[in-house]
This record gives structure tokens, sequence and C-alpha cells, in this order.
């Protein structure tokens, strides 16, 4: 007995779910450097902290998104916050969450929230979208 199966429209499915994740994944990085922009917990001296949050989106070993919304006249932060994802050591699938300062693990080490609560909160937008409910 032969049997035929008809898998037209799989790879346009499996496309569309892979840009739907893709977007989903966007989403959550954005989110969560928006949450550490926002919500750190330091004295903000320089600004650099501030405006050095960013993150990159990660998918088959390659970037394919980055966000590092840096305050104006704060371009050597972005700088070293996009350096840090592009040159720094990255899964083959996921989100970066980074703060390009070197200081910054220094602040977060005193107890300050530089960029751990952006990395929860994104990973917590992560969940919501892809996570079994």
């Amino acid at each position: 007995m032969k049997t035929d199966a008809d898998f037209s429209g799989l790879d346009e499915f499996l496309s569309e779910a892979g840009e739907e994740i893709r977007k989903g994944m966007i989403e959550a990085a954005h989110k969560g450097v928006d949450y550490a922009k926002k919500h750190g917990e330091y004295k903000n001296h320089t600004h650099n902290l501030r405006s050095a949050p960013g993150a990159a989106v990660v998918m088959d070993g390659e970037i394919v998104d980055m966000y590092v919304p840096a305050e104006p006249g704060h371009q050597e932060a972005r700088q070293k916050t996009e350096n840090l994802l592009i040159y720094g050591s990255r899964p083959e699938n996921g989100i970066i969450i980074a703060d390009g300062m070197e200081y910054a693990s220094h602040v977060e080490s005193k107890g300050y929230d530089v960029i751990s609560g952006g990395a929860l909160h994104a990973e917590a937008e992560a969940q919501k979208k892809f996570g079994k409910n």
C-alpha cells in the first residue's frame, strides 16, 4: 500500500513561525533594555551607565537585531556596548543584555541594579510570549 503525504506549505509555515519568534525576541530584548534604563538604582553622575544598556538578538549564531538607545552626547557609551555585543561571546540563539561601561559590574557588585533587572525583565517578557501557560 502506497501512501502519499502533501507537505506543501510547510516551508512557508516554518518561515512564518521563525519570523514570529524573531519579532518576539526583539520585543523582549527592547523591553529589557528600556526597563534597565528606567529603573537603574544608582546615581547617574556621568549618564554613561544609563546610556550604555543594550541588547542583541541572536539567531543561528548571527545578530539579527541590536538595540543600544544611548542618550545624545554619549556615543562612547553606546560604542562600548555595541562592541561588547558584537565581539563578545554569544549563544547560538538567544538574547544578550549588556552594559559596555567597564565599571557596570562593579556598580552591580555594590548592590545597585545596572543591567540585571533589565535582563530579568527581558526573560519575563520572553516567558510571557513563548512559555507554557
